[in-house]
């Protein structure tokens, strides 16, 4: 297999030069939250395609080629791919072969089994069924298989989908199969085998999925060096992509492993309601991470079931001293819970708090890392990492929260005048590395976040109006944010999360109506003077700090040709 040097040989695309990202982050400054969130991806790629400007052409078409390659069945990508080509051709002959071949196959896609139905439904057997009867179709397989493919990467069983997928090998043309044979090989298979397939990928159509693929397998190697020469070859290609530039600025700076928590450095704080067995696993796995001499302290929310056992179980598994846990009576929400647990005398004397879900489960160092990550932002006030799913393929569930300007949000709330709109850029997307990168946002996830003492003493707790859940952790990072202690996010840290956000896993209009009411009540405690400042000092915040990363990123590249020239 090639090395990562030359991985993967990228396709000839069009290239902005390198004045383009400092010139659209004067121009247009949300460029900088994300390249990789779908909706603002299209948008502002029309933007660009409608100007009379080389650059801003090039920015464009590299973009559309991309996500293409990252998912070839997304329709709406799809359409403006081809309407480009069409008008302005820039693929290689084979790429433009591929993206006919997937189009005509979506356009021409059987109707007669409903498929949006069926992964509405949730049941792995009904889309594995769907999947077995969609590969005798030979004429239509394709088609059959757009839809399903993302339900096919995440069935269950890696072994099951590996063989349904095996089942279009005759109905498909072999390069476009291959591509997706590596995709499901990345998300469900062992480094190792997923470099291979992608190595074998034609890299005209598939490069430049290949090439940030495998630098994202070679990482999870330890092969750092290897993928950042994956991710530096990518990103000569597209110099236009915010993720590919903060990431790249990430993996050329490989830090030491931090120290483990000293004694009063930090209290880990964990509360929960009525989830005994789930709240045993989530202690347990915490109790195997590295909290050297953190403290644990763990409040029980009015439960009913046998949660008070599960902590007489799991208080053994914390060296002695160092695990705390304190019942109430009745269920206080999550506000009062994380109050609560604040004021506790043990957790008042630690230098830092960080605060986890019942359902999380962080990798071994992660405390280290996020107190590192402190250490380094000593203005921050919180410090939060990238949330992923605990079920394979670990697709990701949040990185870093950050406002779009008030013009370009939809108003959903007719009771107020809607004016904070959250860009969450990646919620149900892969993880292929593009999100593990450090810098300032607005917010953090809730999930796990870690509150320095300077920050607590500056814009104190949680407001309990907000009971109870739900945009309480958002109206604190605000609260910090206007007082000058924006929060840092760290996506070099991922920790696991087995349930979704409250609002995706609200059962009720009852529920749904807790959650819009405290965004009402965020939306009123914010003055317009105030909303005003938080986008505008948030999106400036960004731009500054992904400005200077591009240049940092440009000096290593262009000193890396001056090398080869030499």
């Amino acid at each position: 297999m090639p090395s990562a040097t030359g991985f993967m040989p990228l396709p000839a695309l069009p290239v902005p030069s390198p004045e383009f990202l400092p010139a659209i982050l004067d121009a247009l400054p949300l460029w900088a939250l994300t390249s990789e969130q779908k909706e603002l991806r299209l948008s502002l790629c029309r933007i660009l395609l409608g100007q009379d400007n080389a650059d801003c052409l090039a920015a464009a078409q590299g973009l559309l080629a991309l996500a293409f390659a990252e998912n070839p069945f997304d329709a709406a990508s799809l359409a403006l791919l081809e309407e480009t080509q069409r008008d302005r051709p820039f693929l290689p002959p084979r790429a433009a072969a591929t993206v006919r071949l997937v189009a005509t196959a979506m356009h021409h896609a059987p109707t007669d089994i409903p498929f949006e139905q069926i992964r509405a439904s949730g049941d792995a057997d009904l889309v594995a069924r769907y999947l077995e009867v969609a590969a005798k179709d030979k004429t239509h397989a394709l088609g059959r298989l757009a839809p399903a493919f993302g339900s096919l990467c995440r069935l269950p069983d890696a072994g099951l989908a590996t063989a349904l997928l095996d089942g279009f090998a005759g109905s498909i043309p072999p390069p476009l199969f291959a591509r997706l044979a590596a995709e499901l090989a990345v998300l469900r298979l062992p480094p190792e085998t997923a470099l291979e397939k992608l190595a074998a990928l034609d890299p005209d159509a598939w490069g430049l999925y290949a090439a940030i693929a495998a630098s994202h397998c070679l990482e999870r190697l330890g092969r750092t060096d290897e993928a950042l020469a994956a991710c530096l070859g990518t990103w000569r290609a597209l110099p236009q992509h915010g993720n590919l530039t903060l990431r790249a600025h990430a993996l050329s700076r490989p830090t030491p492993a931090p120290p483990a928590p000293e004694a009063g450095e930090a209290a880990v704080c964990l509360y929960s309601m009525n989830k005994a067995e789930l709240f045993r696993e989530c202690l347990t796995h915490l109790a195997a991470t590295d909290l050297g001499g953190a403290l644990v302290a763990v409040l029980d929310n009015g439960s009913s079931d046998h949660t008070a056992d599960v902590l007489r179980d799991v208080a053994p598994l914390f060296p002695a001293g160092r695990f705390r846990h304190v019942a109430l009576p009745v269920n206080i929400g999550a506000p009062g819970a994380r109050n609560w647990l604040l004021a506790l005398p043990e957790v008042a004397a630690c230098r830092n708090v960080a605060f986890l879900d019942d359902d999380a489960f962080p990798e071994p160092d992660w405390l280290a890392r996020l107190l590192q990550t402190g250490r380094d932002h000593p203005d921050a006030g919180a410090i939060g990492c990238a949330i992923v799913d605990k079920d394979a393929p670990n697709d990701h569930q949040s990185a870093d929260f950050n406002l779009f300007p008030p013009q370009t949000g939809e108003q959903n709330l007719p009771e107020t005048n809607e004016r904070l709109f959250v860009c969450e850029p990646c919620r149900g997307a892969p993880d292929l590395g593009l999100y593990a990168y450090t810098r300032p946002c607005l917010s953090v996830s809730g999930c796990c976040h870690l509150l320095p003492r300077a920050s607590l003493e500056a814009v104190g707790g949680f407001d309990i109006r907000f009971n109870p859940t739900q945009f309480d952790d958002l109206d604190r990072d605000i609260r910090a944010f206007l007082a000058g202690r924006p929060a840092v996010y760290d996506g070099t840290v991922r920790v696991a999360h087995k349930q979704g956000s409250s609002l995706a896993m609200a059962q009720d209009m009852a529920q749904v109506a807790h959650i819009m009411g405290n965004k009402i009540k965020l939306e009123h405690k914010v003055s317009d003077a105030d909303a005003e400042r938080l986008w505008r000092g948030n999106l400036e915040s960004l731009r500054e700090d992904l400005r200077g990363k591009y240049a940092e990123v440009r000096r290593i590249t262009d000193g890396m040709e001056r090398g080869k020239n030499e």
